[in-house]
Formats: C-alpha cells, sequence, structure tokens
C-alpha cells in the first residue's frame, strides 16, 4: 500500500526542517563557543589596560609630589628675628 503523495512529501519536509534545526543549533553552539572564547580574551586586555592606566596615573602621582617636596625645598624660608 503506497501512501499519499502529500504524506510523503510531509513526511520529507519535516526531515528536512529537523536536518536544518540540528545544523542551525551546531553553528550556532560553535559561534556561540567562539564569542566565549573571545569574550574572555577582551575581558583580559581589559584588565590589562586599567592596570597600565593605573600604573601610569600612579607614577603621575609620584611625580608631582616630588616635584612640590622639591619646590617647597627651594622656596626661601623666612627668618623671623626677635627684635631687642
Amino acid at each position: 500500500m503506497d501512501k499519499p503523495t502529500h504524506i510523503i512529501i510531509f513526511e520529507s519536509m519535516a526531515k528536512h526542517i529537523r536536518f536544518l534545526e540540528d545544523e542551525l543549533y551546531n553553528r550556532a553552539y560553535k559561534d556561540i563557543e567562539r564569542l566565549e572564547v573571545e569574550n574572555e580574551r577582551l575581558k583580559g586586555r581589559c584588565l590589562d589596560f586599567w592596570l597600565e592606566i593605573a600604573n601610569y596615573v600612579n607614577n603621575d602621582m609620584c611625580r608631582s609630589a616630588i616635584a612640590r617636596a622639591k619646590a617647597e625645598n627651594r622656596r626661601p624660608h623666612r627668618r623671623w628675628r626677635a627684635k631687642q
């Protein structure tokens, strides 16, 4: 007993849709894995940049503190003398 043509077409379409869903899932899963790896790499680079900026700011603060200390040492001090 042969199946009607429309049932054969529907079964074929269902099989093809399942195949496409599997392919889409596999490709999406690979893309998600790739994006997670890229995200971790970018997080590492972001942290490196933050540390570099913090190091620069720290060095700049130290340089300005040293410059202020040197400027105060060069400034002439007032000498108070008691009048007699």
